[in-house]
């Protein structure tokens, strides 16, 4: 049967390699079939590095094929099976609904988990969940779900698909969407995504965002985004905090994609190339990476803050990563290798047990590290799958058996549990960032406007947890409750964090994410000239204090000048000042496109609301807009009501905005000019509330 199947070239064949993909250099290091360890033997087989421990947390048959984990508010763990991934060499039946998703519970409190329950068990290739108010979203390849227990029995019994996601995993499942990472700026990121997902009031709201990694995803304390690829450790970047680090480039790589196990490494795909395997059966650099996690806020204490674990299945190790000095001071890092007796220096992790296959991780509530093994041979997909491994897979019996995978927790030969926090608000000053970050996420998306006054509290008092004042000051923002007093108190805290998040959220306290307010740049400015900050918060506080936010628009879209619109030199010069307002006060929410997103903005796009009165487009604009209303006579939906107010703008931006969007998108309206906005401010002075449809 295998002689007949290597006839036929493999996908991931490549046609100039003929010659050398039928290689057998494997045999040199690796001639014997893989024996199978059940976990307490594969255990005993890791090498960690000093000062940690490995425990086993569970395995088959409670799980089977696991490639993610993760925690609900009640400390059950779970877990997501890829059980159709390459049940043989051929990827047969990859698309049948097997995958589930399983509740793991440790009821006697033993630290192993002893029950298992399915929450749902017909996924086709699930690939990440999110805990949301009203249920759990579930990720499968090409769509995602919001199931619901409605019974409390851990088992879904309600679920409706709301938008297509990952639909390139139909015929290539290592390269689409996943993750659905909840970071300090509200919003959940996605690798291998150009957009960013956020669940407000029982709706999914999506935004464009930049495309990162290819599988995982993770961030730290700062807000930092981590991710990666197949042959790269790890890359971060803070878009978070507008790109204001690195000081050079737009995101930190690894200093080295070298890689050091403890065994030979020769089932790689492309290990038939010269030189690939080295003298000693291993391999120099990374090929498999897959997901990551973060130590940030956790239990292993200041040494390892911002200490970055990856995972490296086809060389059965995590690497470490640690700042080289405590951010924001340096973008360097050090990758943390340790002495070994027979291959002279080892990974963090690493492992003996060639089945050993790290995919994924998490930090857990507990503040440890947590290692997902999907425990397999063969982790390669059929579409790259090479003729030399498939050979070398068959002989060596790599390719069975399937169904086993464990888990694995890292923890600290020294360290004191800490207590969950007692309620939400108290889960913002949590000391470990996996409360801080969940009870933010409970809040911001379960609307929790009961608690604003708590929270502006805790954003304003003078503790000396400077990060439970972020999460506040996040929180805010999230619930629509940030104001510009506790913004400009913000701007001149001496905790250099808490002062560029004042920053980063000004435009918040205005209603407009996107747009720096004139009137707060003076205080930037005396920000940018305080003594003794570092120099992030200074090249930050300078920049908006001369230019304003830099521009978050991702979407790429090139405008297109009206005939009517070149043929008027005021209109034109009036048009493009607009446009470049335009781009940062308004784009993020109506789009560069002016279609608007749903659940989020309506189309302004050939709109009656845009082409018709001027004066009503003016009020719009400089007193906002409560809702319900109708765009061309067709009710809007699912947005929310409410257009906030842009009186602070000035009037000779108003006008130009207004003008732009009036002549834009096939849009055709006659110029707005700085009068008409002085007019109607000087005739509706009394004014304070938001217009509504009924009143125009």
């Amino acid at each position: 049967m295998f002689a007949g199947s290597l006839g036929i070239a493999q996908q991931g064949d490549k046609a100039n390699e003929k010659d050398i993909i039928s290689s057998l250099n494997w045999k040199k290091w690796s001639p014997d079939v893989v024996p199978v360890f059940t976990a307490e033997e594969s255990l005993a087989q890791f090498k960690v590095a000093p000062g940690f421990k490995v425990e086993l947390v569970a395995a088959e048959p409670m799980v089977k094929d696991p490639v993610f984990v993760d925690w609900d508010d009640e400390g059950r763990m779970w877990v997501g099976e890829l059980r159709t991934y390459m049940r043989d060499l051929d990827g047969t039946g990859e698309n049948e609904r097997m995958s589930r998703v399983m509740v793991l519970e440790d009821t006697d409190k033993d630290g192993v988990m002893d029950k298992a329950t399915p929450f749902v068990d017909d996924m086709v290739n699930v690939r990440c969940i999110a805990f949301v108010e009203g249920g759990v979203l579930v990720v499968e390849s090409g769509a995602l779900w919001l199931c619901k227990d409605k019974d409390g029995d851990l088992r879904c019994d309600e679920r409706e698909k709301l938008i297509d996601f990952a639909t390139a995993a139909h015929s290539n499942i290592e390269h689409a969407e996943n993750a659905l990472h909840y970071a300090l700026d509200n919003w959940m990121y996605n690798s291998k995504s150009s957009r960013k997902l956020a669940w407000r009031k029982g709706k999914l709201i999506e935004m464009p965002a930049k495309a990162r990694g290819q599988w995982g995803m993770a961030s730290d304390a700062y807000g930092r985004l981590y991710f990666n690829a197949n042959s790269n450790w790890f890359e971060v970047d803070w878009a978070t905090y507008d790109r204001q680090w690195p000081s050079k480039g737009s995101s930190v790589k690894p200093p080295t994609n070298r890689v050091f196990g403890i065994r030979p490494n020769t089932a790689l795909n492309r290990n038939y190339r010269p030189g690939r395997i080295l003298e000693d059966g291993r391999v120099a650099s990374v090929t498999t990476i897959s997901g990551l996690a973060v130590h940030s806020h956790g239990a292993y204490g200041e040494e390892w803050e911002g200490a970055i674990f990856s995972m490296s299945p086809g060389t059965n190790t995590v690497g470490a990563f640690l700042p080289e000095k405590p951010f924001p001071a340096s973008d360097k890092y050090v990758h943390q290798l340790y002495p070994d007796a027979i291959w002279k220096e080892r990974e963090f992790l690493a492992s003996t047990d060639e089945r050993f296959r790290p995919v994924n991780a998490s930090m857990g509530p507990d503040g440890f590290l947590y290692v997902v093994d999907f425990y397999r041979g063969v982790i390669q997909h059929k579409r790259f799958l090479t003729s030399y491994l498939r050979r070398q897979s068959a002989e060596r019996q790599l390719d069975k058996p399937i169904g086993l995978g464990r888990i694995y927790r890292i923890v600290p030969e020294k360290h004191q549990k800490v207590k969950a926090p007692d309620g939400l608000v108290a889960g913002l000053s949590h000391p470990y960032l996996w409360w801080r970050l969940r009870s933010q996420k409970r809040i911001v998306e379960g609307d929790r406007q009961d608690l604003a006054e708590e929270i502006q509290k805790l954003a304003t008092s003078q503790t000396p947890n400077s990060h439970a004042r972020v999460h506040a000051l996040w929180t805010l923002a999230g619930l629509g409750k940030l104001n510009e007093k506790t913004v400009a108190q913000a701007m001149n805290d001496k905790d250099w964090f808490v002062s560029m998040t004042g920053l980063r959220l000004a435009g918040e306290s205005k209603g407009v994410a996107d747009f720096f307010p004139d009137e707060f740049k003076p205080s930037a400015e005396k920000v940018a000239s305080r003594q003794q900050i570092p120099a992030v918060l200074s090249s930050y506080a300078g920049l908006l204090g001369k230019s304003g936010y830099p521009l978050r628009s991702v979407k790429v879209y090139k405008d297109k000048e009206a005939d009517w619109v070149k043929r008027d030199k005021n209109l034109l010069s009036a048009y493009r000042k607009g446009r470049d307002q335009y781009v940062v006060s308004c784009g993020a929410c109506h789009q560069a496109d002016g279609k608007g997103l749903p659940h989020m903005a309506p189309t302004l796009a050939k709109s009656d609301w845009v082409t018709g009165d001027t004066k009503r487009l003016i009020g719009v604009a400089v007193h906002g807009l409560m809702g319900p209303i109708k765009v061309n006579g067709k009710p809007v939906t699912g947005v929310p009501p409410i257009m906030p107010p842009h009186g602070f703008m000035k009037d000779e931006q108003l006008a130009s905005i207004l003008t732009y969007v009036r002549n834009a998108w096939g849009n055709q309206g006659k110029m707005i000019s700085t009068e008409d906005v002085a007019d109607y401010r000087k005739s509706e002075a009394e004014r304070v509330s938001p217009w509504t449809e009924s009143e125009f």
